[in-house]
């Protein structure tokens, strides 16, 4: 068993040294570096902020959480024309791209199966009649 924990935690250095890791961290740092995203983002939190509160008390006023609503789809809409926050969700997409594939080859070194995206292949030819 320590030979996985040891073998896991190899992995997960291997991929906090890896260039898309490295990627997304400045893409990070470049978003909260923007103060426009900053205070966007503050605004966004703080309503939905609200909007629990609202919940919270049991009967809240549907035009109140309409508007809060609203404002809460117009700043995500604003951040997300922002480049550096255009950048950051590109890049923590490819780090959950990257992690996706580890997880998928892991699963098929474990069970001798590979789940397909697109719902094709299970990576079995045992449940196949052709390949690809």
């Amino acid at each position: 068993m320590d030979k996985v924990f040891q073998k896991t935690r190899e992995l997960g250095q291997a991929l906090l040294e890896c260039e898309v890791y490295a990627n997304m961290k400045e893409a990070e740092e470049r978003a909260m570096k923007n103060q426009e995203a900053a205070q966007l983002m503050a605004s966004f939190l703080e309503k939905r902020t609200q909007i629990q509160q609202m919940m919270q008390e049991g009967n809240p006023d549907p035009g109140a959480m309409k508007r809060l609503s609203d404002e809460m789809d117009a700043d995500q809409e604003r951040l997300q024309m922002m480049d550096d926050i255009v950048a950051l969700t590109q890049a923590r997409g490819e780090f959950t791209g990257l992690i996706n594939q580890v997880n998928q080859v892991l699963q098929f070194i474990v069970t001798g199966r590979m789940d397909d995206p697109d719902g094709g292949c299970s990576g079995s030819c045992e449940t196949c009649g052709r390949c690809h």
